[in-house]
């Protein structure tokens, strides 16, 4: 499909509707008549179980014990069945209407607006006697209020063509929401999840809330030095992870969701400690959460913040100061550190200790990890914005990415 035009009248977007109509409402009456027959076959068992059909016997006997009260819920099937079929098929009557004339809009719109884009002229006025305008009751005067003229006209053309498209797609639209809210009417009160179903709920949407809660650490961890927001970090990547290897095991998630969910974990930007033999596998992946290290340089800063508080006198003044002495540490860099951090994601620290390097190994692996840091940045501030927009990020276009940064 061309370029239908900009936004409608409405404020939407110009595009056709998709769907089967014909198999929309093949599919309802299915459901319909479904939803009978189970009704009818609940009737029966009902019957064979009250003994009602005046039929004995052993055989009869132990149909009687494997129907037992399965007709209850085939009776309750077929109840929220019947009543939905008629709302698709309703649904796909209307849609089967409505679909080709909202087609037949774009169409007409793409073509208008293609023509009015071939002309010249503008569709407000242009003036005459002006800097570069010609003269008032000239030929070109005349000529370029012709032009102006028919601009406008096939824009209005457009407009017009263009408000058709919406009254069709709005009466599209109320079919729809109409469906949705019979089908709701249908089902509500009546399906009910199970204690599982309402666990994967609270799962999901705790992962929902981790994603935001990581996203406010992040940000916090660009500005403020110190282990407590790096455990903190840890710890809720902990969380995130058993939370999906959950959501595997309850087939929520598939396996390339948590393949990436470990591997995302693994602290790839620290090649140049593994080189130097200072590697803490678990401690890297977490943040310490599992060894006592991090703990007590957590514990450690909590403790320097209360001195801080102290010192500069309590109130506002000792907030201030323990803000300052969270922000900066025992760092002499200060702002210059938080910068080279919000760019880079590594302290003024860190690239000093490259300094060290001793041998090629450390060097590439040095090198490995800048660049690491480097790109980290803005994935991570890519899939911050898409926390916001709900935009793709440019991980999921891209696994590689999902997997090294």
């Amino acid at each position: 499909m061309g370029n239908p035009g900009p936004q409608s009248p409405k404020g939407r977007w110009i595009d056709e509707v998709a769907g089967d109509a014909g198999h929309i409402v093949e599919r309802g009456n299915d459901i319909r008549r479904l939803g009978e027959a189970m009704i009818s076959s609940a009737t029966l068992l009902e019957q064979v179980k009250s003994g009602a059909d005046g039929q004995q016997g052993l055989a009869v006997d132990k149909l009687r014990e494997v129907v037992g009260e399965t007709y209850g819920l085939l009776r309750q099937g077929g109840e929220l069945y019947k009543p939905t079929g008629p709302v698709l098929a309703a649904y796909g009557e209307v849609l089967a209407d409505v679909q080709p004339r909202i087609k037949g809009h774009v169409d007409a719109c793409e073509t208008l607006w293609a023509t009015f884009q071939s002309l010249p002229g503008s569709v407000e006025p242009r003036g005459t006697g002006g800097w570069f305008q010609p003269d008032a009751d000239s030929p070109e005067a005349e000529q370029q209020a012709d032009e102006d003229a028919a601009k406008l006209a096939a824009y209005n053309a457009w407009e017009a063509e263009a408000g058709y498209w919406d009254n069709d797609y709005d009466t599209w639209e109320d079919a729809f929401d109409q469906a949705v809210n019979d089908i709701g009417g249908v089902l509500e009160g009546k399906v009910e999840d199970g204690f599982w179903d309402n666990v994967d709920g609270f799962v999901a949407s705790l992962q929902k809330v981790l994603s935001w809660a990581g996203l406010v650490v992040g940000i916090l961890a660009l500005i403020f030095a110190g282990p407590i927001l790096a455990l903190i970090g840890g710890i809720i990547g902990l969380i995130a992870l058993g939370l999906t290897i959950y959501q595997f095991l309850r087939a929520d998630a598939g396996v390339f969701q948590l393949v990436m969910a470990v591997v995302g974990v693994i602290p790839f930007g620290k090649l140049s400690k593994i080189v130097g033999g200072e590697f803490r596998f678990v401690d890297d992946m977490f943040g310490g959460a599992f060894g006592g290290k991090a703990w007590s340089e957590a514990g450690s800063q909590v403790s320097e913040l209360g001195y801080a508080y102290l010192f500069h006198g309590r109130g506002a003044s000792g907030a201030l100061g323990s803000l300052r002495q969270f922000a900066t540490g025992n760092n002499p860099n200060g702002f210059a550190d938080i910068m080279t951090r919000v760019i880079t994601g590594k302290d003024v620290a860190a690239y000093s200790a490259y300094g060290s390097i001793a041998t090629t190994g450390q060097g590439l692996a040095a090198a490995w990890d800048v660049m690491h840091s480097l790109m980290g940045v803005p994935l991570k501030y890519d899939g911050w914005i898409s926390l916001f927009t709900g935009h793709e990020t440019i991980k999921k276009k891209v696994p590689a990415f999902d997997v090294l940064w």
